[in-house]
């Protein structure tokens, strides 16, 4: 399986890392995409991602780079980071841009500067010919619209909270619906429906580690190895075979990244 979106970068795996890593090849897990949030973080993220020579590593998982810069840290002070974007994914090529997008809970950045900074890397992927990692908070109706005024966009929702009738829409749009491990909350009803009743086709699996972890392992750390709660989760609302479910949702980031 592919865990389609794990901050492995984050400083809560400094002290285990590669003991997270052996973990998840023992689940499973055949591939870690790192999404990037800030300017600070892309180098740590190329190195972690450096050793990946297209062959699987002995015990552990590959790992590929996303750059991006993520709505919880946008500022007016930090627009030179979009041409640093720029400059990097043009000297270190990653499977995708983002982690991008806006997040409209209180206490975020304004709207006006998120937009700016969304809007910026949609142009950046959509000009570099790569996929989009949107994370979209009490936001999905503008990121819909912000979608369809580049029809050549492709790419991922990560840890979708829209509605069934926006996930059809996205999908239409030619993007990836991602689900993690909210999905095995029981007052989760909105986004369960979303696993039911969406294509098998459109549907891809993350962990957001080391943020939202599932029920079984809620108050902990979340880790990739726990992909396999998820896939439970959404096996038993679908009425489908884990495997089945593991082997589709890993062809879907194969083809969208372009991963081997």
């Amino acid at each position: 399986m592919i865990d389609t979106h794990c901050h492995l970068d984050f400083e809560a795996f400094d002290n285990d890392r590669a003991e997270v890593m052996q973990r998840a090849y023992a689940n499973d897990i055949s591939d870690i995409i790192i999404p990037g949030t800030e300017r600070i973080h892309w180098d740590r993220i190329k190195d972690l991602c450096s050793a990946d020579t297209g062959e699987q590593p002995p015990g552990q998982p590959r790992l590929h780079p996303c750059y991006g810069l993520h709505p919880y840290w946008v500022c007016e002070k930090n627009r030179p980071d979009i041409e640093a974007l720029i400059d990097y994914i043009d000297i270190n090529r990653p499977i995708a841009v983002g982690e991008c997008g806006l997040d409209f809970r209180p206490r975020q950045a304004d709207k006006k500067t998120q937009l700016y900074f969304f809007e910026t890397q949609l142009g950046i992927a959509a000009d570099a010919r790569l996929p989009v990692v949107i994370h979209s908070v009490r936001a999905t109706e503008t990121v819909i619209q912000l979608i369809k005024k580049n029809n050549s966009l492709r790419g991922m929702i990560h840890s979708y909270s829209g509605s069934l009738e926006q996930a059809r829409q996205l999908i239409d749009l030619n993007f990836y619906i991602s689900l993690g491990g909210s999905v095995s909350y029981d007052n989760a009803s909105k986004i369960r429906r979303v696993a039911k009743e969406i294509p098998l086709t459109s549907l891809l699996l993350e962990t957001d580690a080391p943020d939202q972890p599932d029920k079984i392992n809620q108050q902990k750390r979340n880790e990739p190895a726990y992909l396999l709660n998820t896939l439970d989760v959404i096996s038993g609302l679908r009425k489908q075979p884990a495997e089945t479910i593991a082997l589709q949702t890993t062809s879907n980031a194969r083809a969208l990244f372009d991963i081997p």
